[in-house]
Protein backbone atom coordinates (compact mmCIF):
# COMPACT_ATOMS: atom_id res chain seq x y z
CA UNK A 1 0.00 0.00 0.00
CA UNK A 2 1.15 3.39 -0.45
CA UNK A 3 1.46 5.58 2.96
CA UNK A 4 -0.03 8.28 3.30
CA UNK A 5 -0.56 10.90 6.23
CA UNK A 6 -2.71 8.09 8.18
CA UNK A 7 -0.79 5.25 7.32
CA UNK A 8 3.53 5.94 7.34
CA UNK A 9 4.65 3.34 9.64
CA UNK A 10 8.45 2.76 10.79
CA UNK A 11 10.04 -0.34 11.79
CA UNK A 12 8.38 -2.00 13.89
CA UNK A 13 8.45 -5.96 15.05
CA UNK A 14 6.54 -8.28 12.88
CA UNK A 15 5.31 -11.38 14.35
CA UNK A 16 3.26 -14.37 13.69
CA UNK A 17 0.26 -16.21 15.59
CA UNK A 18 0.59 -19.13 13.46
CA UNK A 19 3.83 -19.73 14.70
CA UNK A 20 3.35 -20.17 18.66
CA UNK A 21 5.18 -23.42 18.88
CA UNK A 22 8.45 -22.53 18.08
CA UNK A 23 8.12 -20.76 21.64
CA UNK A 24 10.82 -18.52 22.32
CA UNK A 25 12.84 -19.61 19.73
CA UNK A 26 10.90 -17.61 17.04
CA UNK A 27 11.79 -13.98 17.88
CA UNK A 28 9.15 -12.41 16.15
CA UNK A 29 5.29 -13.72 17.08
CA UNK A 30 2.29 -12.25 16.87
CA UNK A 31 0.99 -11.75 20.54
CA UNK A 32 -1.99 -12.92 22.19
CA UNK A 33 -3.52 -10.63 24.34
CA UNK A 34 -4.98 -11.47 28.07
CA UNK A 35 -6.76 -10.66 31.60
CA UNK A 36 -7.46 -7.84 34.19
CA UNK A 37 -7.96 -4.37 33.77
CA UNK A 38 -5.31 -1.58 34.15
CA UNK A 39 -5.21 0.77 37.55
CA UNK A 40 -4.62 4.26 35.35
CA UNK A 41 -2.23 5.42 38.16
CA UNK A 42 0.89 6.57 38.10
CA UNK A 43 3.86 4.08 39.14
CA UNK A 44 6.38 5.90 41.39
CA UNK A 45 10.00 5.79 39.81
CA UNK A 46 11.49 2.25 39.59
CA UNK A 47 13.47 0.37 41.07
CA UNK A 48 15.23 -2.80 41.35
CA UNK A 49 13.05 -6.20 41.38
CA UNK A 50 13.99 -7.97 44.16
CA UNK A 51 16.56 -10.43 45.32
CA UNK A 52 16.28 -13.98 44.56
CA UNK A 53 14.57 -16.16 47.00
CA UNK A 54 16.89 -18.52 49.21
CA UNK A 55 18.39 -22.07 48.38
CA UNK A 56 15.01 -23.91 47.45
CA UNK A 57 15.48 -26.24 44.58
CA UNK A 58 17.37 -28.81 43.54
CA UNK A 59 19.08 -30.13 40.40
CA UNK A 60 18.83 -33.11 38.61
CA UNK A 61 22.70 -34.07 40.19
CA UNK A 62 20.84 -33.09 43.91
CA UNK A 63 22.48 -29.64 44.16
CA UNK A 64 20.63 -27.04 45.46
CA UNK A 65 19.76 -23.51 43.03
CA UNK A 66 18.01 -20.36 43.67
CA UNK A 67 14.43 -20.48 42.43
CA UNK A 68 13.77 -17.21 40.36
CA UNK A 69 11.39 -14.39 42.21
CA UNK A 70 8.07 -14.16 40.89
CA UNK A 71 4.77 -11.78 40.73
CA UNK A 72 1.24 -12.55 39.97
CA UNK A 73 1.18 -12.44 35.81
CA UNK A 74 -1.32 -12.39 33.06
CA UNK A 75 -3.78 -15.15 32.62
CA UNK A 76 -3.62 -16.30 36.42
CA UNK A 77 -0.12 -17.41 35.87
CA UNK A 78 3.08 -16.38 38.11
CA UNK A 79 5.47 -14.31 36.23
CA UNK A 80 9.61 -14.73 36.52
CA UNK A 81 10.82 -11.79 37.46
CA UNK A 82 13.83 -9.92 35.64
CA UNK A 83 17.09 -9.20 37.87
CA UNK A 84 17.44 -5.61 37.32
CA UNK A 85 20.33 -2.62 38.49
CA UNK A 86 19.11 0.53 37.20
CA UNK A 87 19.53 4.41 37.41
CA UNK A 88 17.13 7.37 37.07
CA UNK A 89 17.77 8.85 33.23
CA UNK A 90 20.78 11.13 34.46
CA UNK A 91 20.43 13.16 30.65
CA UNK A 92 18.11 14.04 28.18
CA UNK A 93 17.26 10.87 25.66
CA UNK A 94 14.25 12.55 23.82
CA UNK A 95 12.55 8.63 23.60
CA UNK A 96 8.78 8.29 23.69
CA UNK A 97 6.98 4.98 22.76
CA UNK A 98 4.10 2.93 22.57
CA UNK A 99 3.37 0.71 24.65
CA UNK A 100 0.99 -2.60 24.20
CA UNK A 101 -0.66 -4.11 27.49
CA UNK A 102 -3.46 -4.45 28.68
CA UNK A 103 -4.19 -0.86 27.50
CA UNK A 104 -2.40 1.14 24.58
CA UNK A 105 -0.27 3.28 26.44
CA UNK A 106 1.91 6.52 25.00
CA UNK A 107 5.36 6.77 27.25
CA UNK A 108 7.48 9.84 27.57
CA UNK A 109 10.61 8.38 28.77
CA UNK A 110 12.09 11.24 30.27
CA UNK A 111 9.71 12.54 32.19
CA UNK A 112 8.20 8.83 33.44
CA UNK A 113 4.54 10.29 32.09
CA UNK A 114 2.03 7.32 30.42
CA UNK A 115 -1.01 9.06 28.60
CA UNK A 116 -3.79 6.10 28.18
CA UNK A 117 -4.88 6.16 24.51
CA UNK A 118 -8.77 6.88 24.57
CA UNK A 119 -9.74 3.84 22.77
CA UNK A 120 -12.54 1.55 23.60
CA UNK A 121 -11.52 -1.41 21.75
CA UNK A 122 -9.03 -2.74 24.03
CA UNK A 123 -11.76 -4.30 26.26
CA UNK A 124 -11.46 -5.49 30.00
CA UNK A 125 -9.71 -8.98 29.77
CA UNK A 126 -7.06 -8.65 26.87
CA UNK A 127 -3.95 -7.57 25.69
CA UNK A 128 -2.60 -5.03 23.01
CA UNK A 129 0.51 -6.10 21.00
CA UNK A 130 1.85 -3.05 19.16
CA UNK A 131 3.43 -4.67 15.31
CA UNK A 132 4.49 -1.01 13.80
CA UNK A 133 4.47 2.57 14.81
CA UNK A 134 5.68 6.26 13.81
CA UNK A 135 4.44 9.56 15.03
CA UNK A 136 1.33 9.26 12.92
CA UNK A 137 0.02 6.18 13.01
CA UNK A 138 0.86 2.59 14.55
CA UNK A 139 -1.25 -1.18 14.24
CA UNK A 140 -1.69 -3.46 16.70
CA UNK A 141 -3.52 -6.68 17.25
CA UNK A 142 -6.02 -7.74 20.11
CA UNK A 143 -6.55 -11.01 21.73
CA UNK A 144 -7.70 -12.54 25.06
CA UNK A 145 -5.80 -15.13 27.12
CA UNK A 146 -8.85 -17.41 25.70
CA UNK A 147 -6.95 -18.43 22.17
CA UNK A 148 -9.46 -18.90 20.98
CA UNK A 149 -11.20 -15.34 21.10
CA UNK A 150 -11.37 -13.42 18.10
CA UNK A 151 -8.65 -11.42 17.50
CA UNK A 152 -8.84 -7.76 16.27
CA UNK A 153 -6.29 -5.11 13.64
CA UNK A 154 -6.43 -2.07 15.32
CA UNK A 155 -5.34 1.00 13.76
CA UNK A 156 -4.12 4.55 15.87
CA UNK A 157 -4.81 7.40 13.94
CA UNK A 158 -2.29 10.99 14.16
CA UNK A 159 -4.95 11.92 16.68
CA UNK A 160 -4.73 9.04 18.90
CA UNK A 161 -7.89 7.38 17.75
CA UNK A 162 -8.28 3.76 17.74
CA UNK A 163 -10.38 1.77 15.59
CA UNK A 164 -10.95 -1.49 14.50
CA UNK A 165 -9.41 -2.62 10.92
CA UNK A 166 -10.62 -6.07 10.48
CA UNK A 167 -10.90 -9.40 12.32
CA UNK A 168 -8.73 -11.57 12.50
CA UNK A 169 -9.15 -15.45 11.92
CA UNK A 170 -7.96 -18.40 14.32
CA UNK A 171 -5.13 -19.18 11.34
CA UNK A 172 -4.06 -15.83 10.12
CA UNK A 173 -1.37 -13.13 11.49
CA UNK A 174 -0.04 -9.60 10.70
CA UNK A 175 3.91 -8.63 9.17
CA UNK A 176 4.76 -5.25 9.05
CA UNK A 177 7.76 -4.24 7.12
CA UNK A 178 7.50 -0.65 8.88
CA UNK A 179 5.81 1.21 5.89
CA UNK A 180 3.35 -1.37 5.00
CA UNK A 181 0.97 -4.70 6.61
CA UNK A 182 -0.07 -7.82 5.50
CA UNK A 183 -2.28 -10.67 6.17
CA UNK A 184 -0.42 -14.22 6.61
CA UNK A 185 -2.99 -16.87 6.23
CA UNK A 186 -1.35 -19.87 7.63
CA UNK A 187 -1.85 -23.83 6.39
CA UNK A 188 -4.67 -24.99 8.49
CA UNK A 189 -5.08 -28.60 7.79
CA UNK A 190 -4.65 -31.05 4.77
CA UNK A 191 -7.70 -29.51 2.77
CA UNK A 192 -5.71 -25.94 3.05
CA UNK A 193 -2.24 -27.34 2.60
CA UNK A 194 -1.66 -23.49 1.20
CA UNK A 195 -0.21 -20.65 3.42
CA UNK A 196 -1.48 -17.40 1.31
CA UNK A 197 -0.38 -13.55 2.18
CA UNK A 198 -2.76 -10.34 1.55
CA UNK A 199 -2.05 -6.59 1.54
CA UNK A 200 -4.30 -4.86 4.31
CA UNK A 201 -4.43 -1.95 2.12
CA UNK A 202 -6.18 -3.98 -0.74
CA UNK A 203 -4.95 -6.28 -3.04
CA UNK A 204 -4.26 -9.33 -4.79
CA UNK A 205 -4.18 -12.50 -2.48
CA UNK A 206 -0.96 -14.66 -3.30
CA UNK A 207 -0.61 -18.05 -1.98
CA UNK A 208 3.03 -19.17 -0.56
CA UNK A 209 5.05 -22.32 -1.52
CA UNK A 210 3.71 -25.90 0.06
CA UNK A 211 4.86 -25.73 3.78
CA UNK A 212 6.31 -22.54 3.89
CA UNK A 213 5.47 -20.10 7.20
CA UNK A 214 6.04 -17.00 7.19
CA UNK A 215 7.58 -15.39 9.87
CA UNK A 216 8.92 -11.60 8.93
CA UNK A 217 8.91 -9.56 6.08
CA UNK A 218 11.11 -6.91 4.55
CA UNK A 219 9.69 -4.76 1.30
CA UNK A 220 8.36 -7.02 -0.85
CA UNK A 221 10.21 -10.58 0.33
CA UNK A 222 9.01 -13.17 3.25
CA UNK A 223 11.53 -14.43 5.79
CA UNK A 224 10.17 -18.00 6.58
CA UNK A 225 10.75 -21.42 7.39
CA UNK A 226 10.14 -24.39 4.66
CA UNK A 227 8.75 -27.69 5.78
CA UNK A 228 8.42 -29.53 2.60
CA UNK A 229 7.35 -32.91 4.87
CA UNK A 230 4.63 -32.10 7.80
CA UNK A 231 6.13 -35.40 9.33
CA UNK A 232 9.74 -33.29 10.06
CA UNK A 233 10.32 -30.29 11.66
CA UNK A 234 10.76 -26.54 9.08
CA UNK A 235 14.17 -27.70 7.24
CA UNK A 236 15.10 -24.76 5.40
CA UNK A 237 15.17 -20.49 6.16
CA UNK A 238 14.17 -19.54 2.97
CA UNK A 239 12.38 -15.99 1.09
CA UNK A 240 9.94 -15.71 -0.62
CA UNK A 241 8.05 -13.08 -3.15
CA UNK A 242 4.90 -11.62 -1.41
CA UNK A 243 3.74 -10.43 -5.02
CA UNK A 244 4.23 -14.17 -7.00
CA UNK A 245 4.72 -16.76 -3.90
CA UNK A 246 7.89 -17.43 -5.78
CA UNK A 247 10.55 -19.28 -3.91
CA UNK A 248 13.62 -17.24 -4.45
CA UNK A 249 16.17 -18.52 -1.88
CA UNK A 250 16.67 -21.12 0.35
CA UNK A 251 19.29 -19.86 2.74
CA UNK A 252 20.20 -22.69 5.23
CA UNK A 253 19.12 -25.88 7.27
CA UNK A 254 17.68 -26.58 10.49
CA UNK A 255 17.92 -23.00 11.37
CA UNK A 256 15.43 -20.29 12.30
CA UNK A 257 15.21 -16.81 11.92
CA UNK A 258 16.99 -14.52 14.46
CA UNK A 259 16.25 -11.19 12.80
CA UNK A 260 14.88 -9.59 9.56
CA UNK A 261 14.52 -5.80 8.79
CA UNK A 262 16.21 -2.85 6.81
CA UNK A 263 17.07 -5.06 3.86
CA UNK A 264 18.52 -8.39 5.57
CA UNK A 265 17.73 -11.43 7.21
CA UNK A 266 19.88 -12.77 10.49
CA UNK A 267 20.03 -16.05 11.61
CA UNK A 268 22.45 -18.32 13.85
CA UNK A 269 24.01 -21.65 13.18
CA UNK A 270 26.60 -24.22 14.88
CA UNK A 271 25.41 -22.93 18.39
CA UNK A 272 23.64 -25.91 19.23
CA UNK A 273 26.46 -28.50 17.78
CA UNK A 274 29.95 -29.19 19.55
CA UNK A 275 32.07 -29.44 16.36
CA UNK A 276 30.83 -26.52 15.38
CA UNK A 277 31.09 -22.71 15.99
CA UNK A 278 28.33 -20.49 17.19
CA UNK A 279 28.07 -17.96 14.12
CA UNK A 280 25.84 -14.84 13.92
CA UNK A 281 25.05 -15.08 10.28
CA UNK A 282 23.58 -12.25 8.04
CA UNK A 283 23.16 -11.57 4.05
CA UNK A 284 20.94 -9.27 2.30
CA UNK A 285 17.61 -9.81 1.42
CA UNK A 286 18.25 -8.89 -2.29
CA UNK A 287 21.33 -11.69 -2.04
CA UNK A 288 24.94 -11.84 -2.20
CA UNK A 289 27.64 -13.20 0.70
CA UNK A 290 26.57 -14.68 3.52
CA UNK A 291 28.93 -13.07 6.26
CA UNK A 292 29.75 -14.57 10.11
CA UNK A 293 30.11 -13.41 13.12
CA UNK A 294 31.30 -15.29 16.38
CA UNK A 295 28.90 -15.71 19.40
CA UNK A 296 29.75 -17.19 22.29
CA UNK A 297 26.94 -18.48 23.22
CA UNK A 298 22.90 -19.27 22.04
CA UNK A 299 20.86 -16.38 21.05
CA UNK A 300 17.73 -15.51 19.75
CA UNK A 301 14.72 -13.06 19.40
CA UNK A 302 16.33 -10.32 17.70
CA UNK A 303 15.23 -7.05 16.30
CA UNK A 304 17.51 -4.69 13.53
CA UNK A 305 18.37 -1.32 14.00
CA UNK A 306 16.45 1.14 11.47
CA UNK A 307 19.82 2.24 9.78
CA UNK A 308 20.91 -1.58 9.62
CA UNK A 309 23.94 -1.00 11.42
CA UNK A 310 23.23 -3.36 14.40
CA UNK A 311 20.97 -5.73 15.64
CA UNK A 312 19.45 -6.82 20.08
CA UNK A 313 19.05 -9.79 20.36
CA UNK A 314 18.97 -12.76 23.76
CA UNK A 315 22.15 -14.31 24.70
CA UNK A 316 22.60 -17.28 27.11
CA UNK A 317 24.93 -15.68 29.86
CA UNK A 318 28.00 -17.48 30.70
CA UNK A 319 26.90 -19.89 33.89
CA UNK A 320 30.12 -17.81 36.09
CA UNK A 321 28.27 -14.63 35.47
CA UNK A 322 24.92 -15.56 36.45
CA UNK A 323 22.95 -15.30 40.01
CA UNK A 324 21.56 -18.75 39.09
CA UNK A 325 25.12 -20.46 38.16
CA UNK A 326 23.15 -24.14 39.48
CA UNK A 327 20.10 -23.53 37.71
CA UNK A 328 18.64 -26.29 35.44
CA UNK A 329 18.63 -23.72 32.54
CA UNK A 330 20.68 -20.54 31.75
CA UNK A 331 19.23 -17.33 32.38
CA UNK A 332 19.50 -14.66 29.29
CA UNK A 333 21.67 -11.65 28.99
CA UNK A 334 20.28 -8.72 26.32
CA UNK A 335 23.34 -8.16 23.97
CA UNK A 336 23.87 -5.50 20.60
CA UNK A 337 25.89 -6.17 18.00
CA UNK A 338 27.89 -3.91 15.60
CA UNK A 339 27.57 -5.70 12.26
CA UNK A 340 30.25 -3.93 10.51
CA UNK A 341 32.68 -5.09 13.42
CA UNK A 342 31.25 -7.65 15.48
CA UNK A 343 32.07 -6.37 18.56
CA UNK A 344 29.67 -7.65 20.63
CA UNK A 345 27.89 -5.42 23.85
CA UNK A 346 26.27 -6.99 26.47
CA UNK A 347 23.85 -4.69 28.28
CA UNK A 348 25.13 -4.49 31.74
CA UNK A 349 22.49 -5.27 35.05
CA UNK A 350 20.08 -7.46 33.53
CA UNK A 351 19.51 -10.75 34.03
CA UNK A 352 16.30 -12.44 32.59
CA UNK A 353 14.92 -15.98 33.39
CA UNK A 354 15.27 -18.63 30.72
CA UNK A 355 12.90 -18.58 28.09
CA UNK A 356 11.78 -14.99 29.13
CA UNK A 357 11.79 -12.74 25.92
CA UNK A 358 11.92 -8.68 26.72
CA UNK A 359 10.48 -5.60 24.34
CA UNK A 360 13.24 -4.54 22.37
CA UNK A 361 13.26 -1.64 19.87
CA UNK A 362 15.83 0.60 18.69
CA UNK A 363 15.77 4.92 18.84
CA UNK A 364 16.25 6.33 15.40
CA UNK A 365 19.55 8.43 16.83
CA UNK A 366 21.84 8.32 19.56
CA UNK A 367 22.47 4.81 19.74
CA UNK A 368 19.78 4.39 22.74
CA UNK A 369 17.83 0.48 23.21
CA UNK A 370 14.59 0.51 24.54
CA UNK A 371 14.14 -2.24 26.89
CA UNK A 372 10.20 -3.04 28.25
CA UNK A 373 10.17 -6.26 30.98
CA UNK A 374 7.11 -7.78 32.51
CA UNK A 375 7.29 -7.42 35.63
CA UNK A 376 3.59 -9.24 36.65
CA UNK A 377 1.34 -6.28 37.49
CA UNK A 378 3.41 -3.74 35.67
CA UNK A 379 5.90 -3.22 32.43
CA UNK A 380 9.49 -1.78 33.35
CA UNK A 381 11.16 0.35 30.93
CA UNK A 382 14.82 0.88 30.23
CA UNK A 383 16.83 2.44 28.07
CA UNK A 384 21.11 1.95 27.39
CA UNK A 385 23.10 3.34 24.99
CA UNK A 386 27.10 1.45 25.10
CA UNK A 387 29.26 3.26 27.44
CA UNK A 388 26.89 3.44 30.56
CA UNK A 389 27.73 1.68 33.29
CA UNK A 390 23.74 0.61 33.78
CA UNK A 391 20.48 1.00 32.11
CA UNK A 392 18.52 4.55 33.28
CA UNK A 393 15.09 2.66 34.18
CA UNK A 394 11.66 5.05 33.85
CA UNK A 395 8.53 5.02 35.83
CA UNK A 396 6.63 1.50 35.72
CA UNK A 397 3.80 1.37 33.85
CA UNK A 398 1.23 -0.40 35.87
CA UNK A 399 -0.96 -2.96 34.36
CA UNK A 400 -0.15 -7.02 33.44
CA UNK A 401 1.07 -8.20 30.23
CA UNK A 402 1.32 -10.98 28.40
CA UNK A 403 4.60 -12.15 27.31
CA UNK A 404 6.72 -10.40 25.54
CA UNK A 405 5.59 -6.63 26.55
CA UNK A 406 5.84 -5.27 22.89
CA UNK A 407 6.98 -1.99 21.90
CA UNK A 408 7.71 0.56 19.46
CA UNK A 409 10.03 3.98 19.54
CA UNK A 410 7.19 6.88 18.42
CA UNK A 411 10.08 9.55 18.28
CA UNK A 412 13.38 10.68 19.79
Amino acid sequence: MEPDQDEVLEVGKASGRGRRRAGWILALVVLTLIVLHASTDRSHQAVPSPTPSDLISTVPDGRTARAWPTAPGACGADTLLPIVSSAPPAEHTGIEVLLGGDRLRLVGFDSGEATTLPDAVVRPGEYAAVLASDPITAYATTGACDETAPYAMLRISVDHQVNVIRPLGPTESPLTDGNRVWIASFASDIDNPYATITPVAGGQRVRLPHGFYASAIVGDTIVGQMQPDPGISPTWLALVDARTGRLLAKLEQHVAPLAAGAGQVLWTSGCDDDTSPCMLRRRAIAGGETIGSPLPRPACCGVVSPDGTRIAFLIERAPTDSQFARHPLPSMDIAIMQLGTGRLDIVPGIELPAKSQPGLAFAGRGDWLVIALNAGSRTRLLAWRPGLRQPYETNAVPGPVHDPPTLVVTSH
